[in-house]
């Protein structure tokens, strides 16, 4: 009998310690010595993502978080995201975290810029999204006035339309109703604002003179004047590589030749950074009407109230020009 409750007493103290070990190992013990960063794509169905992860996983600790999620019974629950798992997690967290959805939300970077393609490319490379599918969102008409460029935190998993409407969103939050006001005290409304804009920043990429730019043009639309701004004219062309427009350039039959129609032209020529839109809410006040590049291509303008004084300053230009031979 007393044999038989020592081999009885050894046998409890081995399970116990087993599954004590086991407690550690598979539930509440560390997994990692480092971070660790995996994704889980959220078009995969169920039993893919976890085939996913047992791939990604293979011959590594993390086999032990799938371990437990299986049996758990969790398999079924797994999210899609991409997820960091640091070296202070245990097993039964970082499962949890995956079929929770605890997941991370990533910097996405909407830069400025004339071409969608770039923009959607820079975009894709931080989210799921499928970089046609974003520009084929962004090139809207609804659409690509409201993009604003800058840092948003996105979740991995995001795809295209979940972009748009979240940049949607973020557009309707930065047009309070202040910024309404200041547009509507230039006679603008917030779409026309930011065409506006789009040909501040593509006429000067000095940030401090737009200000100027803005004033100018505003000055020119508010006499019915025609804007005469070259870089609608490069858009209507096509053609960002024009440094020097022709006259022959002002025959081009577009809506966005502002040499020819009148008021701002229907669209935006960029996407707009919104320190440029300040510009236009919160332009200078003067009385110039005309500008042109400073020789030197420093990227500053020369500004004129009269037509008079605004051929001095183009002759200069046009001296400088030549000098550096260039023609077109």
């Amino acid at each position: 009998m007393r044999t038989w409750l020592t081999l009885l007493a050894t046998a409890s103290v081995v399970a116990a310690g087993a599954g004590a070990w086991g407690w550690n190992h598979y539930v509440a013990g560390t997994w990692t010595s480092s971070t660790v960063v995996v994704q889980v794509a959220p078009d995969l169905d169920v039993p893919g993502r976890l085939d996913a992860l047992e791939e990604a996983w293979a011959g590594t600790p993390g086999e032990r978080v799938l371990r437990h999620v299986v049996w758990r019974g969790w398999d079924g629950r797994l999210k899609a995201g991409q997820y960091t798992f640091h070296s202070e997690e245990s097993v039964q967290t970082s499962a949890e975290r995956l079929v929770t959805g605890d997941r991370d939300a990533v910097n996405v970077v909407v830069p400025s810029g004339r071409d969608v393609g770039p923009i959607a490319g820079a975009v894709s490379r931080r989210v799921f999204a499928d970089s046609a599918q974003v520009a084929k969102w962004f090139s809207r008409d609804s659409v690509m006035w409201r993009v604003l460029p800058n840092t948003y935190k996105m979740w991995w998993d995001t795809d295209a339309e979940g972009v748009t409407s979240r940049l949607l969103r973020e557009h309707r939050a930065w047009w309070n109703d202040d910024r309404v006001a200041a547009a509507a005290a230039q006679g603008l409304t917030p779409k026309e604002a930011t065409v506006l804009a789009s040909i501040v920043q593509a006429e000067t990429a000095v940030i401090a003179e737009a200000p100027l730019v803005a004033g100018l043009y505003l000055n020119r639309l508010k006499k019915g004047m025609l804007l005469q701004a070259d870089p609608t004219l490069i858009f209507a062309l096509g053609d960002p590589s024009i440094r020097r427009v022709l006259d022959v350039h002002k025959d081009v039959d577009s809506p966005y030749n502002t040499y020819k129609h009148k008021g701002l032209p229907p669209g935006p020529i960029r996407f707009v950074d919104p320190r440029y839109l300040q510009s236009v809410l919160h332009p200078a006040v003067h009385r110039d009407l005309y500008m042109c590049a400073k020789p030197g291509g420093d990227g500053t303008h020369d500004f004129a109230r009269t037509y008079l004084e605004h051929l001095r300053n183009a002759r200069a230009y046009q001296t400088w020009l030549n000098k550096q031979r260039i023609f077109r």
